[in-house]
């Protein structure tokens, strides 16, 4: 079922980006623009077709909001637009939570790394997993399945891509790095990454999901080093020793 967010122009681009952070798909934005007082003809179809729809409003006008009430059902509608305001936040992740039972961080990744002998978790990886914000956990969940797929073998496409193939960021640099030794085969590999994949930038700690890794390429298959998970460590370097892996097993 589609839910729509309607918001005043002004904070539109706002709305989007905690859409997308949020990592939410069941939620259409639909932005009152300065001086209409109804949605487009198209809007209005879309609105149509989905009549009955919860909704959120952010500070829309009467005449707008009166236009738009026969086809949803209001039921959160914040004063003022906030990128940080829980009540919206918590609207918005809801219904994707309440459908995936929201796995926790460290037994999605315990169990994808079960799954597959080529991704390794290192010991320490999964301490601060569970510390991350509820409204991470679904992106978690999904980014352990995304490592998971891809050292397996699966082809995703290039990882700078990942985040509009597959609703998760990946960045190559950033002020966290780390540096790993792990034995394979009998042979010592080293190196040294700054690779994550990510979920929120210029909040809280606990909401900017991090998970540190790096992607080894054997004669076997890639083997992929999951480094961390949870909130934003502190900047600096770090070192992770993962010892001999066996990926037979």
């Amino acid at each position: 079922m589609v839910r729509f967010l309607f918001v005043y122009q002004d904070f539109a681009a706002q709305a989007r980006d905690l859409v997308q952070e949020l990592l939410v798909g069941d939620v259409r934005v639909i932005v009152a623009r300065k001086g209409e007082d109804s949605p487009n003809a198209q809007e209005l179809r879309l609105l149509e077709e989905f009549a009955g729809a919860e909704a959120a409003a952010c500070q829309l006008g009467r005449k707008y909001r009166r236009t738009v009430q026969p086809y949803v059902t209001f039921t959160v509608e914040p004063k003022k637009f906030r990128f940080d305001d829980q009540t919206l936040r918590a609207w918005l992740v809801g219904q994707e939570e309440r459908s995936t039972e929201v796995t926790r961080p460290s037994d999605a990744f315990a169990k994808a790394s079960n799954a597959s002998a080529r991704l390794a978790l290192h010991q320490g990886a999964l301490t601060s997993a569970d510390k991350l914000d509820v409204t991470r956990w679904p992106f978690a969940h999904k980014a352990a399945t995304l490592l998971q797929r891809r050292s397996s073998g699966e082809n995703l496409g290039p990882m700078r891509e990942w985040h509009s193939r597959h609703g998760v960021a990946f960045a190559a640099n950033g002020q966290v790095s780390y540096a790993y030794e792990v034995r394979i085969a009998g042979a010592k590999i080293s190196g040294s990454t700054e690779w994550h994949l990510k979920a929120g930038d210029q909040t809280t700690p606990e909401r900017a999901a991090r998970i540190y890794f790096d992607v080894i390429g054997t004669t076997i298959a890639p083997v992929l080093l999951v480094f961390f998970v949870g909130p934003h460590p502190s900047d600096g370097a770090y070192f992770a020793d993962f010892g001999g892996l066996d990926l037979t097993k």
